[in-house]
């Protein structure tokens, strides 16, 4: 049986697509879209680039179409492949796995792993995204995972202040409301900027027609001992509001054997607060495999 589908309409789903085939469409950099048929449905996957495969798996809410500046930091260096979650705001298909969903997430990331690419490639994962690339199984397809602010090594930190910014915007979603909830996510270095104006179109756009999904339960220690043999970066924020260093420190220690790089003045958000992040945290990952030989 299907599950329902995300969108709370289907004239908000069609708002969600064009949405985001109009950031596509107007992303000056060399891109290819395309469809993937997967355990889980349509698939839709954006790549750019040539070198090193790098597969991003975006977080919750979040997709390839928010994803642009951050790919383009990757691209002169990389084949960036960017696939946007089943069931979750996107172009992929608009239903969840209805049982064992991070499970299900996990096979359907080595099937796209699988198709997307003429050698291994390297997972990143953000948030959900890097619970979904740990609930993966290693194999030749996979040749390390970046893990930045992930959810799957401990519970989310769940304060008012989150309930604050969180619950107005669920409710009544305004851009003020979605300002104030990405700025809750980010760090000082949006302090002065303030939100990007195109999370904030986002994220509004987002709670008006669709369903958000909530943080996933730390997964089974077995399931993420399975990576201990493969290089593994984990970074968060030094201020993530959902997933600090202390919090998520001794399950990466324990189950991975590897501390967590803290990122100085980054939150929730790092890889749209700071583009270069990710292509730092993959050089780690390079020294980490050259350690190994």
């Amino acid at each position: 049986m299907t599950s329902p589908t995300i969108y709370t309409s289907p004239a908000g789903e069609r708002q969600v697509r064009i949405w985001c085939r109009d950031r596509l469409g107007s992303w000056a950099t060399r891109h290819r879209t395309h469809t993937l048929e997967t355990g889980l449905g349509a698939t839709t996957v954006v790549t750019a680039g040539q070198g090193p495969g790098v597969l991003l798996l975006p977080g919750t809410n979040f997709c390839a179409a928010t994803l642009l500046e951050v790919a383009d930091a990757l691209v002169p260096d990389h084949q960036v492949i960017m696939a946007d979650l089943p069931g979750q705001p996107g172009l992929s298909t608009a239903h969840r796995p209805r049982r064992r969903r991070l499970a299900a997430y996990g096979r359907w990331a080595g099937e796209v792993a699988g198709q997307v690419s003429g050698g291994p490639v390297t997972m990143v994962g953000h948030s959900l995204g890097a619970a979904v690339a740990l609930t993966a199984r290693p194999g030749p397809q996979i040749n390390g995972l970046v893990l930045v602010s992930p959810a799957g090594l401990s519970r989310a930190r769940l304060t008012p202040a989150l309930l604050g910014v969180t619950l107005p915007w669920l409710a009544a979603p305004t851009p003020v409301r979605s300002q104030a909830l990405l700025r809750y996510m980010s760090g000082q270095s949006r302090a002065r900027t303030g939100p990007d104006p195109m999370l904030t179109a986002w994220m509004t756009l987002v709670a008006r027609h669709s369903r958000t999904s909530l943080a996933p339960a730390p997964l089974p220690a077995p399931v993420v001992r399975r990576w201990a043999g493969t290089p593994v970066v984990v970074a968060t924020g030094a201020a993530d509001c959902f997933y600090p260093p202390a919090r998520i420190g001794g399950p990466a220690r324990a189950l991975l054997s590897t501390d967590v790089v803290a990122v100085p003045g980054l939150g929730h958000l790092g890889p749209h607060e700071d583009p270069a992040l990710l292509p730092a945290l993959l050089g780690r990952l390079r020294a980490a495999r050259f350690s190994r030989r």
